[in-house]
């Protein structure tokens, strides 16, 4: 292989590096290539870790789109915070969560250091991205500067803002007015560095050719520059940082140039969570697979609830898990569905089958029982049926009643 020849090899290296990106366990991705049918692409086990993994981005022109939807990070009660989630997004289990408890009345400062929330001045968790970090610093301030009578309302108000279909539409339509001059010189630069480059320096030679060649992609990056700069600059006015940094990078870094689309939608819709955004983009066959799952998820999360059995630590889990669901059965139910016919029974699979785990819906030939995949989830008989009940923390498994 020639040094022309592993060059070009260590770009298409570089650029599907780019195209790898990596989704957290508290996310879940939706991705288009053609830009008409979108569909989830949440972080498997094997391409990741217990924190998160891999999920690829459309490689090709036209390049596709790429959106993340993202749950709260933390469970947020009227009388405290807590670092710890019991239900999640992504089937791949729970990531490891510091369990810290800190009252909202004791708050005194909160801040955000890159991807660390510090609660008067002790680490708090470590967010998915900078962006989040402060997006949470700035949340917990203005509940814990509410009065306690008020701050039941105003979470509710957020969790509901989190699921605000309309509120998604409006800020897609917000980034496809922003991209319209982007899409069309990142989807020359692929084809410019993978196609109109190796023709060049294959039919007039590297020595002849190379000045030219330079020239172009410094005007294409230039370009590609220029516009993100100004689309980041609409799309996110505080983040000065980031748009600093990015574009640098998206001058001097061809591989990245050409994803720059991905780095203005990968953050537009991350406040939201996840099941709005695939109701919102998804086909409804995966919505509602998505929706049963999420409902399931927040009515009977896998065993134990909790890692601690601090009562303080149980009523802060339950009071969040508890405002979260209201607004996501109403999702549900506006999107034509009944979320108490979804927590039903699943149909036999054989006759032989006489219970069900009502989390992942396995089932078993015995009637009673303990699902060991769902922490020790009690298993319900057929003909019972589900319970819309939180399951409560605790170490042993608890029968929905």
């Amino acid at each position: 292989m020639s040094d022309l020849q592993l060059l070009f090899a260590v770009l298409v290296a570089l650029y599907l590096w780019e195209c790898a990106c990596w989704v957290g366990r508290a996310s879940v991705m939706v991705r288009t290539w053609l830009g008409r049918t979108w569909r989830m692409a949440e972080p498997g086990t094997v391409s990741g870790n217990q924190r998160g993994g891999f999920v690829f981005a459309p490689p090709l022109p036209p390049l596709g789109n790429v959106l993340v939807g993202s749950q709260l990070a933390v469970s947020l009660s009227p009388q405290a915070v807590l670092a710890y989630v019991a239900a999640w997004v992504n089937p791949g289990g729970r990531p490891p969560q510091s369990d810290r408890l800190v009252r909202l009345d004791e708050i005194k400062t909160v801040e955000a250091r890159g991807k660390k929330v510090l609660v008067n001045g002790e680490l708090l968790l470590k967010a998915g991205s900078a962006a989040a970090a402060v997006r949470l610093s700035e949340t917990l301030k203005q509940v814990a500067a509410l009065p306690l009578a008020k701050r039941a309302g105003a979470l509710e108000r957020m969790m509901a803002e989190s699921l605000d279909v309309k509120a998604i539409k409006q800020r897609w339509e917000e980034f496809e007015k922003c991209r319209v001059n982007l899409r069309p010189l990142t989807n020359w630069l692929f084809v410019y560095l993978f196609g109109a480059a190796p023709v060049a320096i294959w039919w007039f030679g590297l020595s002849r050719a190379w000045a030219a060649l330079l020239v172009a992609l410094a005007v294409t990056t230039g370009s590609i520059m220029f516009v993100f700069r100004r689309a980041h600059l609409r799309l996110y006015p505080k983040a000065e940082d980031d748009r600093f940094s990015q574009s640098l990078m998206v001058l001097l870094y061809p591989a990245l140039a050409i994803r720059a689309e991905d780095l203005l939608s990968r953050p537009l819709l991350e406040s939201f969570h996840p099941l709005a955004v695939v109701q919102v983009f998804c086909p409804e066959t995966e919505f509602r697979s998505f929706a049963g799952r999420m409902l399931r998820e927040l009515n009977y999360p896998a065993l134990p609830v909790c890692a601690s059995a601090d009562p303080a630590v149980v009523e802060s889990e339950q009071l969040s898990r508890q405002l979260l669901l209201r607004p996501v059965e109403k999702l549900i139910q506006k999107s034509g569905l009944d979320p108490k016919e979804m927590l039903k029974a699943p149909e036999r699979a054989e006759d032989t089958c006489r219970s069900y785990c009502p989390r992942c819906l396995a089932q078993f030939t015995s009637i009673d029982g303990l699902c060991a995949d769902c922490g020790g989830m009690g298993l319900i008989p057929f003909g019972v049926g589900g319970s819309s009940a939180l399951v409560k923390s605790g170490s042993q498994a608890t029968r929905p009643k």
